[in-house]
């Protein structure tokens, strides 16, 4: 069974993400961490994570055309646990839609609209199935987080593609040159409260 956030009102929660993305060379990723635990705390203050996603586009999607963008890929997301990660039962497991990013300039960062649902129990991927969901594509991402002033989630951490479909031990990495992707991110309930992050 799935289960989300609940917040006040009627309909579907809206909760929206915004977002930067930037690279990292592999040589200034180690100043960039002692930075990081400067100004988010110490050396403790860092989670480490792996994660394992597989994106799902529908079964029968809408011809070409501008209803197109109404279809929505859903994603699940697998928070593996380092030591054991190939144990299901220390896996937690969530399913992510994100919308398309907002088409508005003068902004900073990348906006857009996100639901997320926690499957506490039974065949994840089987779930996405029911929904009319299937395989497109998959990825690892290996890495770390710092929260800053509990409002920003500072991501930073490598690719890896799989060269076997569902199998994490085939994982490769992406960039040959093992550069680092940086990802901040912050969660606004409304979109009156997006100008404020």
């Amino acid at each position: 069974m799935a289960t989300g956030k609940k917040h006040a009102g009627a309909g579907v929660p809206m909760h929206y993400e915004c977002s930067v993305h930037g690279l990292l060379t592999k040589s200034n990723e180690p100043l960039f961490r002692t930075r990081l635990e400067a100004l988010c705390g110490d050396t403790e203050s860092a989670h480490c994570e792996l994660h394992h996603e597989i994106s799902c586009v529908p079964c029968v999607e809408t011809p070409i055309g501008p209803l197109r963008r109404e279809d929505h890929m859903l994603r699940l997301r697998m928070e593996l646990d380092l030591a054991d990660p190939q144990n299901a039962d220390k896996c937690k497991n969530m399913v992510c839609m994100l919308g398309h990013p907002e088409p508005r300039s003068g902004r900073g960062a990348s906006v857009r609209p996100a639901i997320y649902a926690q499957v506490f129990s039974g065949n994840a991927p089987r779930f996405l199935s029911l929904l009319g969901y299937k395989f497109h594509s998959e990825y690892v991402r290996k890495g770390y987080w710092f929260l800053y002033r509990s409002i920003f989630k500072i991501i930073v951490s490598q690719i890896y593609r799989l060269d076997a479909q569902g199998d994490i031990q085939s994982a490769q990495a992406v960039d040959p040159s093992e550069s680092w992707v940086v990802h901040v991110v912050a969660d606004a309930l409304t979109q009156d409260q997006v100008p404020r992050l």
